[in-house]
């Protein structure tokens, strides 16, 4: 039999193309995944939390500790002396000279060092006559450097070890008095520039180069 041309046939097979589209249209639609807004995923950009904040500072954050002065320190005690039998003349202390010295970190401790030669010589002149003095010394210094950060002390050993001549010249008089030897003083100065220390016929003067 010839199907071809019948029309029946024509219009169940247009029909059973029609169902199958339709059903692949259906099974399609069925397997295409839908994307739904996730309620958990913001997209709002995100913000920096604020440090919480207490007794004015911030959590977490440590303060610089404060710098000791005596590391790294340095300068120079000015030596002050009353040479010779002043009270003869009248004489005040006069500045002889200075001794540098410096700090150096050494196991935890600040250690002080220093030391150099001084000279001096002057001459008193009055209707009597003259005092002269001359005077040679070297001295060395050592000590440490103590205390707590804004009370720190310098304790330093000074010996100074020389000689010294005075001359005494008037009418009918000359008088030469020498000395020599070392004498060792101990000082204890606050950690400030221009401290003065005096003792019987002496001073010092600290001066901080730092």
């Amino acid at each position: 039999m010839n199907f071809r041309n019948s029309p029946g046939l024509v219009r169940l097979g247009t029909a059973v193309g029609v169902i199958f589209l339709m059903m692949a249209c259906s099974l399609s639609n069925n397997f295409t995944p839908t994307t739904t807004p996730d309620a958990s995923v913001s997209t709002k950009i995100p913000i920096t939390p604020t440090p919480t904040t207490t007794g004015g500072s911030s959590i977490g954050v440590t303060p610089s500790p404060v710098a000791n002065r005596c590391d790294g320190l340095s300068g120079e005690l000015e030596m002050q002396i009353l040479v010779g039998p002043a009270d003869a003349v009248g004489l005040e202390p006069q500045s002889v000279g200075e001794i540098p010295f410096s700090v150096v970190s050494h196991e935890g401790a600040y250690l002080v060092q220093g030391g150099g030669a001084i000279s001096y010589q002057a001459t008193l002149e009055e209707d009597w006559g003259t005092y002269s003095v001359s005077f040679d010394m070297e001295s060395s210094l050592a000590g440490v450097c103590v205390g707590e950060p804004g009370s720190e002390e310098l304790n330093v050993t000074v010996v100074p070890s020389g000689e010294q001549m005075v001359e005494v010249r008037a009418e009918g008089f000359q008088g030469d008095y020498p000395w020599s030897g070392t004498p060792t003083l101990d000082l204890s100065f606050p950690l400030e520039d221009g401290a003065v220390l005096t003792g019987e016929g002496w001073a010092f003067v600290l001066h901080l180069s730092q």
